[in-house]
């Protein structure tokens, strides 16, 4: 059996028809032109903006003015508080077929003291009103053992968490007429309200820590202003002011201690309270309070009070007593001390305390609904 290229041998024209047919099958296969896809013409790279579809959210705000004042009236209870404590201590002292001696006497002491403060964030205004009033009744006659009243207030601009940039006002007097009681001699009439009676203007620093126990201000400016304004005790001098003279003004430093701490399971309470007043010429001028309370029960206390004032400006009985005599008084001749020892019924009226709000839920009270 042949073979085909024994065919191709014998047959020379059939050979070279068989490899044209096959050069042309090869060359249909491989042509670019048939085989290539054609290429997607190139362009410059563009960013397209699509329009934002219309949202279905819609917010709008509504004021209410009831609104509005509950939390007006709700900030109102926030930054303002108040103790009023009132008190009034009886005492009795009897005498029969004592060899000692001694008289009868009732005494009675009312005291009224009223403190207010204002906080917000930054301002604080302080306002505190003490007075005191007794009257003592012994062999037949009645007396005034003590009488006076102090307000003070105190703007404050909070600085950092303990200092504070302040003001302070200061009015001192009493509310009627008092007597020296000389043996032998008929009553005099030494002082009564407004005569003396003293103002004082200062602005400082005032130190306060975060537990409130403890309250320093430093004023080294301020005024003093003394009034006397009966023209008889004018005339008698030794009131503050010089002999003759109804007023007198004077400007140096001023400083202020409050202190207050409780122990024994809040069953003790210690108070006091130090001002001074310096002219920057004469000695300064000084009133040191102190009290010490028991706690018996809710409104029954034992307490017992000192109270120091130093003065050259003003003439005690031991000054007055030297200079009749010719000779010059002492500087602790003009050193006054009060002190008392008692039973006290005292009551204690606070305002409550409210929850902080967010202040600027206060500020702005609109409710804002969203759909």
């Amino acid at each position: 059996m042949s073979t085909k290229l024994h065919i191709l041998r014998r047959n020379t024209w059939f050979s070279i028809l068989f490899l044209s047919l096959s050069i042309g099958s090869a060359a249909a296969q491989f042509n670019l032109k048939k085989q290539a896809a054609p290429l997607a013409p190139v362009g410059v790279d563009t960013l397209v903006l699509k329009p934002e579809k219309p949202s279905s959210e819609l917010t709008f705000e509504l004021y209410s003015d009831a609104y509005d004042k509950y939390l007006r009236k709700l900030r109102s209870k926030q930054r303002n508080s108040y103790v009023l404590k009132p008190e009034l201590s009886i005492t009795q002292v009897s005498f029969n077929n004592w060899q000692k001696g001694g008289d009868n006497s009732y005494s009675g002491l009312a005291a009224l003291n009223f403190e207010h403060n204002y906080t917000a964030p930054v301002f604080s205004i302080k306002t505190v009103f003490d007075a005191k009033f007794g009257l003592m009744r012994t062999t037949g006659q009645t007396r005034k053992n003590v009488d006076y009243f102090n307000f003070s207030t105190t703007p404050s601009w909070n600085i950092s968490e303990r200092w504070k940039l302040s003001g302070s006002l200061i009015w001192k007097s009493q509310f009627s007429k008092s007597y020296d009681y000389p043996k032998d001699k008929p009553k005099v009439w030494k002082s009564s309200f407004m005569a003396p009676g003293t103002v004082e203007i200062s602005g400082g620093f005032t130190y306060e820590p975060p537990s409130k126990k403890l309250n320093i201000l430093l004023a080294p400016i301020a005024g003093k202003m003394t009034f006397v304004l009966d023209d008889s005790l004018a005339r008698k001098g030794g009131l503050g002011t010089e002999t003759g003279k109804r007023f007198k003004a004077e400007v140096g430093a001023q400083v202020r201690v409050n202190f207050k701490t409780k122990f024994a399971k809040e069953k003790i309470e210690y108070i006091t309270k130090l001002e001074s007043f310096w002219n920057y010429e004469l000695p300064p001028s000084a009133t040191w309070e102190n009290e010490l309370k028991f706690k018996i029960t809710n409104v029954i206390s034992a307490s017992a009070i000192v109270n120091l004032i130093y003065n050259d400006q003003i003439t005690t009985p031991k000054a007055q007593d030297k200079r009749d005599a010719g000779r010059v008084p002492k500087p602790w001749d003009y050193l006054q001390v009060y002190q008392s020892v008692g039973f006290t019924l005292g009551f204690n009226i606070a305002s409550k305390p409210h929850k902080p709000v967010q202040e600027s839920t206060i500020t702005r009270s609109r409710l804002k609904y969203k759909k």
